[in-house]
């Protein structure tokens, strides 16, 4: 998925030595791109030279208080406030000047070639319920009512019978907990339940996975209608205009066309992906439905044109990949056997502070290569539509998602444990009920999950789930990769990545353990000594009272008493 290495220019006299054009690239066209601002500034000209808009006289102004003797007489706090002042106009200066960019210019749009498209055939969301989480699942299941669907019910128990049994490990390795679709779905599925899902979606499939026995993982496969097929193509080669983002008294967020359709498309999709999130975590939401990153996701897109896989030069999709978030690895593709044709490629955002496309995969093919290495009998006639090429591909993206799953909750648990250490300190500076209230849940969530799930998930990487319910990816030198680095197997350095994750995991967890266990004795020793003194304190003021009660009630005996003893 990277550029071809230019051929060499022939060149009959040339010298040997010097590297010729096409090696050192295109000197850029400088008289060009200043003609192309004069234009610019011709059509919006520079802010304060006009005052037919409404940002000049207000630039004039501030402007004329920063200059000449007047910026000696103001406070260096109020000339601060000033220039922020200017440069918040500032902002609405350049916004007009990004419309008035050239629209075919590649340097300010993005151009995606007008015979390409990109298709998406469904996503597939995991959630996990680690023992913390079984008894939010077993309610989820019984809330959710899909067990009124399953004509074996009867048979085998409800679903959260045969959940709870498996937890115990006397159940299935995995299972197909329901289907449901749209109203007006066209799949014919007898046992689907009917219910409104959004627009985008026609069908979602749900799968339970046991891992051992404290890791129980769902998995939804969301295939998706016309509307959600189409919808990241349609908004990736739409026409963007300039955006301002206002931001109260902060200079706004300007962009220009290029960043804005880079944005429009990357937040198209992850729209798409929380709308799959949402509607898994409204049903059974466990572990990741918690977490900031929210559920991994993996979802499934062909190209008319393009191929990961292919030699081709591909400078035409440079830009229009890294719009979509596929722009994959410059020096692997992630490839396995049993999915020929596909590259796994990991969602890239534009800028972290968007935090756009976290958690996010994509399984990336040209159709016309993925249709031909994946043709199979049972799945209709010919040529598949996209949503039948990703039902094909069901089991090995689920297997797939699964290991990534596995590496991002160990990524989460780091956090948690993380945010706990560094707070420790204060919410467990005293020993007040509250703070033993939080303690306990500490220690009935990550410290109660870490140990049997890092025990749990290890079955990933077993030799017998490898063979029967796994995937192999290898990571390969992608095309025309100068020096190509060796190739490597994917699953086996996500199982180094998951092993030293969790054993520094379990070994900070026992070391935040022991100290909160000695600070809850130290605090219980000291919320007793506590307790005593107050307690003498209670002891002294009743028996004053007491005395003081009795003095009142008998106070004449009392005295003749005292002045017969004298």
């Amino acid at each position: 998925m990277t550029d071809a290495p230019p051929e060499r220019a022939a060149a009959g006299d040339a010298d040997p030595e010097v590297p010729t054009a096409a090696e050192v690239g295109e000197r850029p066209d400088l008289d060009g791109i200043s003609d192309k601002i004069k234009r610019e500034f011709e059509l919006v000209p520079a802010i304060g030279t006009r005052w037919s808009r409404w940002y000049d006289a207000p630039y004039r102004f501030l402007h004329w208080l920063l200059t000449g003797w007047r910026r000696k007489l103001i406070p260096w706090r109020v000339r601060l406030r000033l220039n922020g002042g200017i440069n918040y106009l500032l902002a609405f200066d350049h916004y007009e000047r990004l419309k008035v960019k050239d629209r075919k210019d590649p340097l300010d749009n993005l151009i995606v070639p007008d015979d390409e498209h990109v298709t998406q055939g469904g996503i597939w969301v995991v959630e996990f319920f680690p023992p913390s989480y079984s008894a939010r699942l077993l309610r989820a299941l019984k809330k959710s009512g899909w067990d009124a669907h399953d004509h074996m019910v009867g048979i085998d128990g409800t679903h959260a019978d045969q959940v709870a049994k498996a937890r115990r490990g006397r159940g299935f390795a995995w299972k197909r907990l329901a289907t449901v679709a749209r109203p007006d779905s066209p799949y014919l599925v007898f046992n689907a339940k009917r219910e409104v899902l959004p627009e985008e979606f026609d069908l979602i499939e749900l799968t339970a996975v046991q891992l051992g026995s404290s890791l129980t993982a769902v998995v939804a496969f969301v295939r998706f209608s016309e509307n959600g097929a189409s919808a990241l193509n349609s908004v990736w080669k739409a026409e963007q205009e300039p955006t301002l983002e206002w931001r109260g008294f902060r200079r706004p967020q300007v962009e220009g066309r290029y960043h804005a359709a880079i944005l429009a498309t990357q937040e198209e999709r992850q729209r798409l992906h929380d709308l799959a999130r949402d509607w898994l975590a409204a049903r059974c939401g466990g572990f990741f439905a918690d977490t900031e990153a929210r559920q991994p996701v993996v979802d499934f897109n062909l190209f008319k044109l393009f191929d990961p896989l292919s030699a081709t030069d591909s400078r035409d999709h440079g830009e229009p990949l890294r719009a979509l978030g596929m722009e994959g690895n410059h020096l692997y593709n992630y490839v396995s056997p049993h999915l020929p044709g596909a590259v796994f490629v990991q969602g890239k955002t534009l800028t972290r502070a968007r935090e756009l496309l976290r958690n996010c995969w994509g399984v990336v093919a040209s159709y016309d290569t993925f249709a031909r290495l994946n043709e199979r009998d049972g799945y209709g006639s010919k040529p598949y539509s996209v949503n039948t090429l990703a039902a094909m591909a069901d089991d090995v993206i689920r297997s797939y998602l699964l290991y990534v799953a596995v590496v991002q909750y160990g990524h989460q648990l780091r956090e948690a444990i993380a945010d706990a250490r560094d707070t420790a300190r204060t919410k467990h500076r005293e020993f007040r009920p509250r703070q033993v209230e939080q303690l306990k849940h500490e220690l009935l969530t990550t410290s109660l999950d870490l140990p049997a799930v890092a025990r749990d998930t290890r079955l990933l990487w077993k030799p017998f789930w490898r063979r029967w319910d796994g995937i192999d990816v290898r990571a390969v030198p992608a095309p025309d990769v100068p020096n190509p680095p060796e190739e490597f197997d994917l699953i086996e350095r996500l199982r180094k990545v998951h092993k030293g994750t969790f054993e520094k995991l379990l070994e900070e967890d026992a070391a935040y353990r022991t100290v909160l266990s000695t600070a809850s004795s130290l605090g219980a020793t000291a919320a007793s000594a506590r307790l005593g003194r107050r307690a003498l304190f209670v002891s002294g003021t009743s028996l004053f009272v007491s005395i003081t009660a009795l003095t009142v009630a008998n106070g004449d005996a009392i005295w003749r008493q005292l002045t017969s003893w004298f």
